[in-house]
Formats: C-alpha cells, structure tokens, sequence
C-alpha cells in the first residue's frame, strides 16, 4: 500500500503541516504532493524538507517564469496557468511534467501532463493523467458516472486521487469519504492504484 495525496496545501494557524501530516498518518497515507498557493518556492521547498511526508513540491508559474525554476529534487512538476507550447517543450526538455486545469482542455500536449479536476471527454492522449479533484458529500449520480467513463477511459493507471484541500469546501475526510463513495465496490488492486499507484508513476516516487 502507498497512498498519496496528489495535490493539497494548508490552511494554517490550525490546520498547518503538523495537524495534515497527522490526519494523513491515520488514513494509512505514505505522502502527498504539496502545491503552494501563497508564499515564496524557497519558503515551501524548505517547509518541504522539514516534513518528510511531502514527497513532491508542485510550483505554480506563467509559462513566461520557467526561466526562474530552480532545479531541485522535489520538483518534478509545475502547474502552469496555461497550456503555452513553449513552455510544455521546454518542461519536457527538463524531464519535468505538467500540470493544468483543466478548464484548458483540449491542447496539445507534449510529453506527460496531469488535467486538474475531470474533463467531460474521456478519450485522452496516451501521456494525459487526471488529478480526481472536486469531490464532496453528497456524492451526486453524476460525479460517479463521471467517474465510472474514466475509469473505462483512460483507465485507472492514469487516474490520481487528489484531495485539493483546503479548497472546495469540506474537511479532509469528507473528500476522501466522497471520493470512496463514487467511485463504489472495486478490488482493492484497483483502489490503491488510484489513492498512489498513478502518483507514484507521475512524480517518479
């Protein structure tokens, strides 16, 4: 079992790394992939180090800011704001992967890329993976056909569970618990492909 929280940030004074690093312990999670939405890259790549669960820190940039990334070992992606093909060529050139929201697709994709959130057409090039994001109780009819097309196309080993919290409305568990119940009765195998197996490939974990 690795488990992986595929994209989150923290919602401090409280809710800080101590108090997330706790909850993801007592759901049996190995990591996740922390993608900053305030403050300095220095400032999360150190915060990063000091908290070992963090496996992957997701920076997000203009495609005109890739000339000011670093290169560090805990990056191996960056969320861009949006699908610039310079910018997705010069990420492969530095065998980074990249992320989008994905209000942006379609584009043209070059080299491996993660949609953040679920697209509404299934049939995705080879290299494209899927951050699960969006889920909350209830669990609607159609968040969990949505999830069933995906899980037929692309198919699991390129689906990524990712809680996107504290954005979105709910608690931590409350997401997990949603995701759970769309996606319904599956083999274990199947389950943890999804909550780390596809993570573990994406980030090179």
């Amino acid at each position: 079992m690795f488990r992986v929280d595929a994209q989150h940030s923290f919602a401090p004074p409280n809710q800080g790394p101590d108090w997330y690093g706790k909850i993801l312990a007592r759901n049996k999670f190995a990591g996740s992939i922390y993608v900053p939405h305030d403050g300095s890259l220095d400032t999360a790549l150190a915060l990063a180090e000091n908290f070992p669960y963090i496996r992957r820190v997701v920076p997000t940039l203009h495609p005109e800011q890739l000339n000011q990334l670093p290169d560090h070992p805990l990056i191996t992606s960056v969320r861009l704001t949006r699908p610039d093909p310079t910018a997705l060529a010069e990420l492969q050139h530095r065998r980074l992967t990249a992320e989008i929201d994905t209000q942006h697709w379609p584009f043209p994709v070059v080299g491996p890329t993660a949609l953040i959130g679920m697209p509404d057409s299934s049939e995705l090039p080879p290299d494209v993976y899927i951050k699960l994001t969006g889920f909350r109780l209830p669990c609607t009819a159609e968040m969990k056909q949505k999830l069933q097309e995906l899980l037929r196309n692309p198919g699991p080993e390129r689906l990524l569970f990712a809680s996107g919290w504290p954005y979105g409305g709910g608690t931590w568990k409350e997401t997990l618990a949603a995701f759970t119940q769309c996606l319904g009765a599956q083999t274990i195998d199947l389950r943890e492909q999804l909550l780390g197996g596809a993570a573990r490939e994406f980030y090179r974990l």
